[in-house]
Order: C-alpha cells, then sequence, then structure tokens
C-alpha cells in the first residue's frame, strides 16, 4: 500500500491550491485519498453539488465551540457529549445543516480549470469526483466568510478534522485567531502498509489533537508529529471499576470490522460454525455500519446464532452477560475490555499491528478453543482485571479525563 500513500501525496501535492487562505489540497485530503485507494468511485449525484452549499451560520456568544461531521453515528455523539458535558458551549452538526442551492460560475470555473488542467494520476471519473467535490467546498467557504465572530470565542473543537468539512471551519478558525483542537474517535497507531488510516497522521489541521492515551501520543510523536500539539486526555466514556465475573454458559459477542475486511469477517463466521460443532456457544453479530445486514443476518440464522440488538457496543455490554467478544481489526477491542468483557482478535495477514491488551489472538480453531479456556478462568480472577486497567490506562486513558481542564481552562 505504499505505492497507493506516495500516490495519494503526489496528487495532493501537484493540487496544492490556496483560496481565501484555505489550503484546498488539505481539505480534501479526504477526497484524494479514498478515490486513490479505491473506496469511493463517482456517482451521477455529486453533479448536484456544483449547484449547492452548506450555510453555516455562527452565532454563539460562548468561548468553545465544537462541530460534528455529517456522520449520523450515535456512537460518535455519545463521544462527543461525554466531552462537552461540563462544558458551556455550542455545537456545529453538518447532519443538521441542509443544503441549499447556490450557483457561481466562477467556483465552478476554478475548479474545473484546477482539476482537469493538472497531471495528476487519476481516471476521468476520479476527475470529475474531485471536481464536484472542489465546487462545493469552495461554495461552503464562501458562505462560511460571511459570518463575523464574537469576541468571546477562543476555542474551538472539531470531532475529527481530518474530515473535509470540519477541515474547513478548522482553517477558518485559525484565520480568525481562534485556537482548534481535535478529538481522537478510535485508536491511532502506526501501520507499516500504510492503508488509508494513515491520513490521520497525514493530514491533521487542528493546533492540539486531545488524544485518549500516552500510547496513541507516542505514536504521533514516532510519526513526526511535535509533542506540544498533543494533550492526552483520557478515554472519553463513563467509566467504571473493572470486576472479576463468573462465566457459565459461553456466550460470545462478535464486532464485525468494516466492509474493507468483509472476506476476513466471513473467515471468522466459519470458525465459529466450526467451534459450535464441538462446544455448546450462543453467538450474537454486531454489524460495522458499512457491511451487508442481510449477508449477516442469513448467515446467522443459517448457522444457529442470532443478530444483537441495535444498540452501542457499551450498551450491549452493559446490558447482556457475554463471557467474551471476538473483534477483527476494530477499536471495539478496546471498547470491550473497558467494558469488562474480555476480546479475543482473530489474526490473519490482513491483521492490523495495533497493541495487545493481553496475549489474546487466534488465528485458527485449535487457537480459538485454547484461547477460550485460558480466559474463561482468567474472568473470574480480579487480579487479572486489575493488571488489565493498568495497560488500559496506557493504551488508552482509562480512568484520565481532562477535557475540561484543558478546553475550559480560565
Amino acid at each position: 500500500m505504499k505505492e497507493l500513500f506516495d500516490k495519494y501525496q503526489k496528487i495532493k501535492q501537484n493540487l496544492k491550491f490556496d483560496y481565501k487562505n484555505y489550503p484546498i489540497e488539505n481539505i480534501m485530503s479526504i477526497d484524494i485519498v479514498s478515490l486513490t485507494y479505491n473506496k469511493r468511485t463517482f456517482r451521477l449525484k455529486e453533479l448536484a453539488w456544483l449547484f449547492m452549499t452548506q450555510k453555516v451560520f455562527i452565532n454563539t456568544d460562548k468561548k468553545i465551540l465544537f462541530s460534528m461531521g455529517p456522520y449520523r453515528r450515535k456512537d460518535y455523539y455519545e463521544l462527543l457529549d461525554f466531552v462537552r458535558q461540563d462544558i458551556n458551549s455550542n455545537l456545529i452538526d453538518f447532519s443538521k445543516i441542509k443544503r441549499s442551492f447556490k450557483f457561481s460560475f466562477k467556483n465552478i470555473f476554478i475548479s474545473f480549470k484546477h482539476i482537469f488542467t493538472k497531471k495528476i494520476s487519476l481516471s476521468f471519473k476520479s476527475k470529475l469526483s474531485l471536481f464536484c467535490s472542489m465546487t462545493y467546498i469552495l461554495n461552503i467557504i464562501d458562505d462560511l466568510e460571511k459570518n463575523k465572530l464574537s469576541k468571546n470565542l477562543e476555542k474551538f473543537c472539531s470531532f475529527c478534522s481530518t474530515h473535509n468539512y470540519e477541515a474547513i471551519l478548522d482553517y477558518y478558525f485559525q484565520k480568525n485567531g481562534v485556537t482548534t483542537y481535535t478529538l481522537q474517535h478510535g485508536l491511532y497507531f502506526i501501520m507499516n502498509s500504510y492503508p488509508i488510516d494513515v491520513i490521520a497522521y497525514e493530514h491533521m489541521p487542528a493546533d492540539k489533537l486531545l488524544c485518549w492515551g500516552q500510547y496513541t501520543k507516542d505514536e504521533f510523536i514516532k510519526y513526526g508529529i511535535s509533542e506540544n500539539r498533543i494533550e492526552v486526555t483520557g478515554y472519553p466514556r463513563n467509566i467504571k471499576k473493572l470486576n472479576e465475573k463468573k462465566v457459565d454458559n459461553l456466550k460470545i459477542l462478535v464486532l464485525f470490522a468494516r466492509v474493507q475486511y468483509n472476506e476476513n469477517n466471513l473467515k471468522i463466521v466459519e470458525l465459529l460454525k466450526e467451534l459450535s460443532k464441538s462446544i455448546k456457544i450462543e453467538v450474537e453479530f454486531k454489524l460495522h455500519p458499512s457491511l451487508n445486514h442481510s449477508l449477516y443476518e442469513n448467515l446467522a440464522k443459517e448457522n444457529g446464532f442470532y443478530m444483537s440488538e441495535n444498540k452501542t457496543i457499551q450498551e450491549l455490554i452493559t446490558t447482556n452477560n457475554y463471557s467474551l467478544s471476538i473483534v477483527y481489526n476494530s477499536t471495539a477491542y478496546y471498547d470491550s475490555y473497558i467494558n469488562n468483557c474480555i476480546t479475543l482478535r482473530y489474526k490473519d495477514i490482513d491483521a492490523d499491528n495495533s497493541i495487545d491488551v493481553w496475549d489474546d489472538s487466534f488465528s485458527n480453531i485449535e487457537e480459538l478453543k485454547s484461547k477460550i479456556e485460558f480466559f474463561k478462568e482468567k474472568n473470574n480472577e480480579q487480579d487479572f482485571w486489575d493488571e488489565t486497567e493498568k495497560k488500559l490506562e496506557y493504551i488508552l486513558g482509562f480512568g484520565t479525563n481532562k477535557y475540561k481542564e484543558i478546553l475550559d481552562a480560565n
């Protein structure tokens, strides 16, 4: 994947463009990397972006302002709500800002000229997608520039400044002398294979990252980000002490990875199918939003498994007595441990190299059986859970909460 990352950086460099002091190539990083890695293809409806905008009105007298991109994910809102709970602030939520008509021949011309006259190694359709996206971004910037900021505003914190919409806001506030922050919403770590996720390091417009634990800070420093741009603020959830628990029946929650790893997910299903032939197990599937729900629902029915309720991981684990969870390439691995549920990780050639909490990975049916037997005993040992807390403190900032201290300091 290093070749794809190098290609992405070259395209981005060739598209370097300053518009009203906004670095457009940086704002479009998500668009460029998604097209380069073939994670996105042009859709006809994107042509409508040429004639659209989202008017962001910044009307606040508060000292702190937050933003949320158009993600529409309950778990994201939970993270943001935790951060904001003791902070007097306002929120810009792109999912609640309706698109409106805007025709700007100037922006269409600028975007067309910039995309189609540059030598970039993308298909015509991919260039067309960038052309539409760039026009839309310029339209948003034009409307955003009409705002007049209150002198009270001192700090802006985006949910994810890497995302193009929130990146626009980040550069806007920096232009206007407001210190900008961004949150961590998944475990960030260096991957040797340079997958698309590396953009979290390569493109961080915010002045400072509020990260969960020291592990992420160490990883960003390793990549080359200045230490003074990173603050360890803790895992943004209500944390309870981890306690020993007795396990009788084997009830497993499977937390599947995003659609990129669909084939790997299906291998886990095959292993569980094999396991059910020799051990009595109850299995529930929890899908990543990008997965085909019908496909996994049919697989569950065929094998006597179940689909989980439509709840967050935290809600599921705290309301169901799972013996353990099984995860592949997902920060849900850590979410499970934090909620007092042991997690086993499926490992294969595509598995990421994120830090282990314990030696809890498996690659075949024999290893899966062995790990289940070993951790079934550990579940009932308080010393095991006390040591787990120490490990999670370094990895995720377990038990730490410095958001108000940093964002709402007098």
